[in-house]
């Protein structure tokens, strides 16, 4: 094993180290710990055999498990020096991993008897134990030396931001904020503020769907509903209960509503105070949920089209300008169902495609169940008139219809 791919052993987290590879958000590139493979996301790699396509992460499932077996058994192989496990120790892992009876692997290394074996597991469980001690007291070490890196920054006067820079070593690159998170900490402090820090990728006094949420925290880190969960926990970001909208709160931090009911929670307002005025969080937020309503959302038929090759995809939906951004973020994430359009939107990106209204079916009604049968309707008449099906376009075959 080369030296460089033991760095990224021992770089990596517990649960990369089980799977096998890490994600480096610098390049977008999911990274083998074993022999250093990237493979890109947004990238569609097909299969070996002809069979399909994979996204970025699964091809490097793939990788892992045809090219060096489970994490279990490679590991295993690394010497003494780096595992600190004796010959016999990583014989007897391999055994109890098998499910091996302790009477067998007796026969099998002819050590001792079966209360030999069970002494040998005893041992074993007890250098796990020291190894979680071993780990936590690094750990609250290397808080101490974080908390007085966090202290110093804190002291030197006009810093401003780069103070919250200087606090995330290793997490967010210090030059350069709005670029992907190397890595997501184990610590909840520095959780926190890397979900505060991600605010300034929204703009304050718009109203965000989830997909657009999704699209903006999925540059920063692939497991976005990690990113958006702690952003609404912390009160970084405010949203409708059933998540149709999202929104930053007032400035100062996190919401004053919010803020409110955690106080009343703790007791720290009697049950007969009263708020004097309308609270101004609660105000804000019904006008911007009520902005986003009333913004008209016109329903009809919709043409995607390939400007390179020709190729067509038709669509309907009741809010045609949503059904636009779904596709273009599943598109933008690699994890759209149609594999051609797919490819094609990885080799000509978005710019190489454009979208264009074919009929609209204007008002309320065409969300209700009557409107939506007039549009199956109506798209199935351009369906039928296009013919967006095989070389010819996105929509599958005759025989078999896709929907975009």
């Amino acid at each position: 094993m080369h030296e460089q791919h033991t760095d990224l052993l021992f770089s990596a987290t517990m649960e990369e180290l089980k799977r096998g590879y890490g994600w480096n958000g610098e390049i977008g590139r999911y990274v083998c710990l074993v022999c250093g493979l990237e493979t890109e996301q947004g990238i569609i790699y097909a299969a070996p055999d002809g069979t399909g396509y994979r996204d970025a992460e699964k091809r490097m499932k793939d990788h892992i498990a045809d090219e060096h077996g489970s994490m279990f058994d490679y590991l295993l192989t690394l010497d003494k020096k780096k595992t600190g496990l004796s010959e016999l120790q990583r014989q007897l892992l391999q055994l109890f991993h098998e499910g091996v009876s302790d009477a067998d692997i007796v026969r099998r290394t002819g050590a001792g008897s079966a209360s030999t074996i069970r002494n040998h597991r005893f041992v074993l469980r007890e250098k796990e134990k020291q190894a979680k001690l071993f780990l936590a007291l690094m750990e609250l070490l290397q808080e101490k030396a974080d908390a007085e890196t966090d202290r110093a920054a804190k002291s030197k006067p006009g810093k401003g931001q780069p103070q919250l820079r200087e606090a995330l070593p290793g997490h967010a690159p210090a030059e350069a904020p709005d670029e992907p998170l190397r890595q997501w900490p184990s610590k909840e402090s520095k959780r926190k503020e890397i979900t505060e820090s991600l605010q300034r990728r929204f703009e304050r006094g718009t109203v965000y769907t989830e997909p657009e949420v999704n699209a903006i925290l999925e540059r920063a880190w692939p497991d976005y509903a990690v990113l958006r969960r702690y952003m609404v926990e912390y009160g970084y970001l405010q949203r409708e209960d059933d998540g149709s909208a999202y929104w930053l709160p007032d400035e100062g931090g996190a919401s004053s509503l919010a803020g409110a009911e955690r106080l009343n929670d703790l007791g720290g307002m009697d049950q007969g105070d009263e708020a004097i005025g309308p609270d101004p969080g609660k105000e804000r937020r019904k006008a911007l949920v009520a902005a986003y309503e009333e913004k008209e959302k016109a329903g009809g038929v919709f043409l995607l089209r390939n400007k390179r090759n020709g190729k067509i995809g038709v669509g309907s939906h009741p809010n045609i300008e949503g059904a636009v951004n779904r596709i273009k973020f599943e598109l933008s994430i690699g994890r759209h169902r149609d594999a051609s359009l797919q490819h094609d939107w990885n080799a000509d990106g978005e710019a190489g495609f454009e979208f264009e209204v074919l009929e609209k079916l204007d008002g309320p009604a065409s969300g209700m169940p009557e409107g939506r049968k007039t549009l199956a309707r109506m798209e199935e008449a351009w369906l039928e008139k296009l013919q967006p099906y095989g070389e010819r376009g996105y929509n599958g075959t005759a025989d078999n219809k896709q929907k975009l």
